[in-house]
C-alpha cells in the first residue's frame, strides 16, 4: 500500500512564512496610515491651530529631552490635577444629563476645563522660552534654520 500522507512542513519554514506575513501587515499598515493621515510631515500642518509644537519638533534631540525632563518637574502635582480634570469631566456629564439643559452652566464648565488647559500650556510655553534662552547664540542660529527648513517644507507641501 502507498502512503498518500502529505509530508509536514517544517516549523522553521512556518514561522518564517508567519514573520513574513507579519512584517508585510505592517508595512501596508505604515504606509495606509501615512496616505490617511498625510504623514510626520504633515503634522505641523494639522497642529496649525498652536505653534508650538513647530518650536518642539525643531529643537534638537538633547533639548527636547530635557524640555521633557523640565516639564515634568514643573507638573509634579499633575496627577492631582488630573483628578480635578476628571471630576471636571464627571461634572460636564451631570450637566449633559440634567433635565431641563442649563446652555450657561455648561458653557461656564468648559470655560473652566479650558482654563485648567491654559495654566499648563502657560507652564510649557514657559519652559519652551527657558530652554531657548539657555542656548547659546550659535545653538539658537542653528535652532532658528531648523524651524526655517520645516516651515519651508511646509510651504512647499501646502502649494502641491
Amino acid at each position: 500500500m502507498v502512503d498518500t500522507a502529505k509530508p509536514r512542513t517544517p516549523l522553521w519554514l512556518r514561522l518564517t512564512l508567519l514573520g513574513s506575513l507579519a512584517l508585510n501587515l505592517l508595512v501596508i499598515g505604515a504606509v495606509a496610515g501615512a496616505f490617511v493621515f498625510g504623514g510626520p510631515e504633515h503634522r505641523a500642518l494639522r497642529d496649525r491651530g498652536d505653534p508650538v509644537p513647530v518650536f518642539i519638533r525643531a529643537l534638537d534631540p538633547t533639548d527636547r529631552r530635557a524640555l521633557r525632563q523640565d516639564l515634568l518637574e514643573n507638573l509634579r502635582d499633575r496627577a492631582r490635577d488630573r483628578g480635578g480634570m476628571i471630576e471636571d469631566f464627571r461634572t460636564s456629564l451631570a450637566a449633559l444629563r440634567a433635565t431641563p439643559f442649563d446652555a450657561e452652566g455648561f458653557a461656564a464648565l468648559l470655560g473652566d476645563q479650558s482654563a485648567r488647559r491654559a495654566q499648563r500650556d502657560a507652564i510649557g510655553r514657559a519652559a519652551l522660552a527657558e530652554r531657548i534662552a539657555a542656548m547659546s547664540d550659535a545653538e539658537r542660529a542653528a535652532y532658528a534654520a531648523r524651524i526655517e527648513d520645516n516651515l519651508d517644507t511646509l510651504a512647499d507641501r501646502a502649494r502641491r
